[in-house]
């Protein structure tokens, strides 16, 4: 069964003070409006149902309404019918020490984020995007995380745990130069072993993922085909020797390297170094060497290959939230685009300044006008004709 969002509520977020959106079991939820009328924000709502920041990666107080007074506090909530075919109410929100996000599952508050992965999936693609591969390793490790966690819900934990241990090490290497070398000896064999996992899990997500960007080519798509590795020692490590013996030499490394990152206060070893790296197949060329309309295709081709991907192993797509991205296609790559969208099964929310771009979905979505954060549902044909 396909994962649907059936109804979405925000209270005083961003633009919204409240807003209460049925979307009637609609596959394709199209949201047309000027330039800042309040269409992103619907997407980044939706991206705070699963874990993390969120599309924009913004930090909590900066998704409050400006108009809200002092002891408002922001909110969003949906109603979800899950791949398994149950319904779930999950909210989150900023909680009233204005510290942390509450997650909420069926009324009650959760443990951790991560939690919210056994129920909602999501991928996007918003214009800020358009310079992955022109930007840091940073920003492109996130997006293939996504990508993973996606795939293998797991994979958010032990990021999150990797982290927190990275932090605490740095931490006693920067402030506390005399501690316990058995303190330090306990968080680095954790972290081994947490970057194996992490590295181990990126790799098959890319081997799998290599099979339907393959199937996409089958379709003689006319989006450009990406060729993607990833860079990285670990990566690199467990597909040459057994995964303990990589765990042992990671070990080392982060031993060996103490000094080095207490004088710079910043770590050396370990996964939060590697990379995504992306070449146009057909031309065999880096996608940071590509024009920005290829490098837009490209990672046009890794969402859609993904989708693909989730439903054919997973027996579901995740909700795909896509920014602005038919603007600047071409008619044919855009003819193309809502093919294979309409295609997948799955549920998409797109945005765009023109109704008339999504002419071809006249018939299959759902269409809203967003004017002034309020937004108005529309009949298919009238929202395409104005």
């Amino acid at each position: 069964m396909p994962l649907l969002l059936q109804k979405l509520n925000l209270t005083q977020f961003r633009g919204y003070e409240t807003l209460r959106l049925d979307l009637a079991g609609a596959r394709m939820a199209v949201f047309t409006g000027a330039n800042g009328a309040g269409k992103t924000n619907i997407l980044e709502a939706v991206s705070l149902l699963i874990p993390g920041k969120g599309l924009r990666g913004a930090d909590l107080l900066e998704m409050k309404n400006r108009n809200a007074g002092a002891e408002d506090l922001w909110a969003v909530s949906a109603e979800v019918e899950t791949a398994g075919g149950h319904s779930v109410r999950l909210g989150t929100g900023l909680d009233r020490n204005y510290k942390r996000r509450v997650v909420r599952i069926q009324g009650k508050e959760a443990k951790a984020q991560n939690e919210l992965s056994s129920f909602m999936s999501c991928v996007w693609l918003t214009p800020q995007m358009d310079r992955l591969f022109l930007e840091g390793a940073s920003s492109r490790r996130k997006f293939f995380d996504r990508l993973v966690y996606a795939f293998e819900p797991g994979h958010v934990t032990r990021l999150n745990h990797y982290d927190t241990n990275l932090r605490e090490r740095l931490k006693l290497l920067t402030e506390h130069r005399h501690s316990d070398p058995r303190w330090l000896d306990a968080l680095e064999t954790q972290l081994a072993a947490d970057a194996v996992c992490i590295a181990a899990s990126r790799l098959n997500l890319l081997s799998r993922l290599a099979h339907y960007v393959a199937q996409l080519g089958e379709g003689r798509t006319l989006f450009p085909l990406p060729y993607i590795s990833l860079s990285g020692w670990t990566e690199s490590e467990i597909q040459r020797q057994p995964a303990l013996a990589v765990e042992e030499a990671l070990k080392e490394r982060f031993k060996q390297s103490r000094g080095l990152d207490a004088h710079s206060g910043k770590s050396h070893e370990g996964v939060q170094r590697s990379d995504f790296l992306v070449r146009y197949a057909a031309k065999d060329m880096p996608a940071d060497q590509c024009s920005t309309g290829e490098q837009k295709g490209l990672l046009l081709a890794i969402v859609l290959a993904h989708a693909l991907m989730m439903r054919g192993e997973k027996g579901f797509v995740p909700v795909l939230l896509l920014d602005e991205v038919a603007a600047h296609l071409d008619d044919a790559r855009r003819d193309e685009l809502f093919t294979i969208l309409s295609s997948l099964d799955g549920q998409v929310f797109l945005t765009g300044t023109d109704p008339a771009i999504f002419s071809q979905l006249k018939n299959s979505a759902r269409f809203y006008h967003v004017e002034g954060a309020t937004v108005t549902a529309k009949p298919m044909l009238e929202s395409v004709a104005k």
